[in-house]
């Protein structure tokens, strides 16, 4: 009987009424899966004896109990014959817990259906083994994921006797499985949701991989073009340089990085293109990563802090040298054509011994985009006062910068009132366009001037929307009537019409107009005609510096008193 042999170890505490089982083949002695522990029985007969048996007995039974990894034996109807420490560790139960179960009670649901079979096979003799991964079932109802060998014990003559299984715990590599799949799909969606397009390219010029911005830009999808020849996807035009540049980095020589210029949407757009190398497991190179970036912004910020450089140091340089010089263009009254005023405009030396000009409009637009301006206006308004003290009266251009900003007005406002008699013969022009943007800044330059002596008027009027509004609003001297509606005012009737309009409202307003851009003697008349108050022009003469300026015969008086002060 099979109780007395050296395999009654593996029976649990009860004589076996099974016979001595017997693998197949003339030996007894047959290896568990993955364990240096063997199941050694010996051929139907007497039992061996007992020294000798007790003594293997003990070292089977020790090995089997001892092993780290979970270790079972059951009949062939799934009865436990006997299970190790190791297993109910991984099941968290105790030996007790699994009396009158069978491995199906502890298999995953979903994995009891390959036991069944492989269990048929080995019955029917078909297999002896199978290695697989599968789920377990714990006792607080948690899964195990563990690799199992399970094999069938045959006698000689082939009949199964019961089932060996040897089960290693894989919950540590299935939760660093877990990590690394996360790990995969955070990676799959860092290279999806960045703003650069990303594609993969191998050797025969097909795409492996490509991110969501490039199917957004190419209006493809990752499925349909996947293993797709380029020459299917770029323009034609394109397919050459591309190929050139991917030969450089699969060659090995180096990583290739360029702009490109491209039209996306009707707007030309720049994109940084690197490629790099990627190596198989073996280091080869075969493919290439292409990384396009649209930089368009970033190039268009570069060159507004390069451009704002290059205004900044013009202008301060051009104040530290002492480059910026004052002309004047003359005002004249149309009733009796003597000058009343002259317009300040500011011109900039190129160098400090050079008498050649830079105009206006080379640096005063980049000032304005630069936020410069305000640097400038201090400095004219610097010389406006100094001017309009000395008795000259002189109308000065102010941006809408430094009429909204109240530390520049209280710089104006001390300058004025530390020269005596500068009010009375100081204009500040401010455009319809600034105070668009502003009314209320507008307003408050408008009235705190006035309230100084000073006198004010409304530039470039007529181009702006809703210009009579502002009458109401602001509190004005003259209006500037833009010279577009001046130029063509003999030719153009509508034209004409708007600037009776505008003289109409004015003088109901009782303010003064002052026509701009006069270039010849009819428009002169004509405007006299329209009772027009002021002019001025190339007609009445030119931009020129002050001092030649104020030494003509014509422009020698020094404001026209029946101007009224304010």
């Amino acid at each position: 009987m099979a109780g007395t042999g050296p395999r009654a170890w593996f029976q649990p505490g009860v004589a076996s009424q099974r016979q001595a089982p017997v693998e197949r083949g003339a030996r007894a002695d047959r290896h568990l899966p993955g364990s240096a522990v063997a199941v050694v029985g010996s051929p139907a007969g007497p039992a061996a004896p007992a020294g000798p048996a007790a003594s293997s007995d003990d070292v089977l039974r020790s090995a089997f109990e001892q092993s780290p990894t979970g270790m079972t034996v059951s009949a062939l109807d799934g009865q436990w014959l006997r299970i190790n420490d190791a297993y109910c560790a991984m099941l968290g139960c105790q030996p007790a817990d699994l009396l009158g179960t069978t491995h199906r009670d502890v298999t995953h649901p979903d994995d009891v259906g390959e036991d069944r079979e492989f269990i048929a096979d080995a019955l029917a003799g078909r297999r002896d083994s199978v290695h697989r991964e599968k789920r377990y079932v714990r006792k607080d109802g948690s899964i195990v994921w563990a690799l199992t060998r399970m094999e069938v014990i045959r006698d000689r003559t082939g009949s199964p006797l019961y089932f060996v299984s040897h089960v290693q715990d894989l919950s540590d590599r299935q939760a660093t499985l877990g990590l690394l799949h996360v790990s995969q799909r955070t990676l799959r969606a860092v290279i999806d949701h960045t703003p650069a397009m990303i594609s993969v390219i191998g050797r025969d010029h097909r795409y492996r991989l490509v991110n969501r911005e490039f199917e957004t830009v190419f209006g493809v999808t990752s499925d349909w073009i996947v293993g797709r020849l380029d020459t299917e996807i770029l323009p034609p035009e394109r397919i050459a340089a591309e190929r050139a540049q991917n030969v450089l980095v699969l060659d090995g020589r180096h990583t290739a990085q360029e702009e490109q210029t491209v039209t996306r949407d009707g707007r030309e757009r720049v994109r940084l293109i690197t490629r790099f190398a990627l190596r198989d497991e073996g280091g080869v190179i075969d493919a290439v990563c292409t990384v396009s970036t649209d930089v368009t912004e970033r190039r268009e910020e570069e060159r507004h802090k390069r451009e704002r450089l290059q205004c900044s140091e013009l202008i301060y340089s051009a104040l530290a040298q002492r480059r910026l010089v004052l002309h004047g263009q003359p005002i004249v009254s149309l009733e009796s054509l003597q000058p009343v005023a002259t317009e300040l405009l500011i011109r900039m030396r190129k160098t400090t011994r050079d008498t050649e000009l830079i105009a206006p409009g080379a640096f005063l637009p980049d000032a304005e985009r630069f936020d410069l301006i305000g640097v400038i206006d201090e400095w004219v308004v610097d010389q406006a006062v100094k001017l309009a003290a000395a008795g000259h009266r002189v109308t000065v251009n102010l941006s809408a910068k430094t009429v909204s900003d109240s530390a520049q007005i209280d710089l104006i406002r001390a300058a004025v009132l530390a020269n005596e008699g500068a009010a009375e013969n100081l204009i500040f022009e401010i455009t319809e366009t600034a105070v668009a943007d502003n009314l209320d800044a507008a307003r408050t330059f408008a009235i705190r001037m006035r309230k100084l002596g000073c006198a004010i008027a409304l530039d470039d009027f007529g181009v702006g929307h809703g210009t009579f509004t502002y009458l109401r609003r602001l509190p004005i001297d003259y209006l500037k009537i833009d010279r577009e509606f001046v130029r063509d005012l003999l030719t153009d009737e509508e034209d004409r019409q708007v600037v009776e309009a505008i003289v109409g409202v004015a003088h109901q307003f009782e303010i003064h107009t002052i026509a701009e851009g006069v270039e010849d003697q009819g428009t002169l008349d004509e405007l006299r005609q329209i009772r027009v108050d002021y002019a001025q022009g190339d007609w009445i003469g030119r931009p020129a510096p002050l001092p030649q300026l104020w030494k003509s015969p014509m422009n020698r008086r020094r404001g026209d008193k029946r101007v009224p002060k304010h």
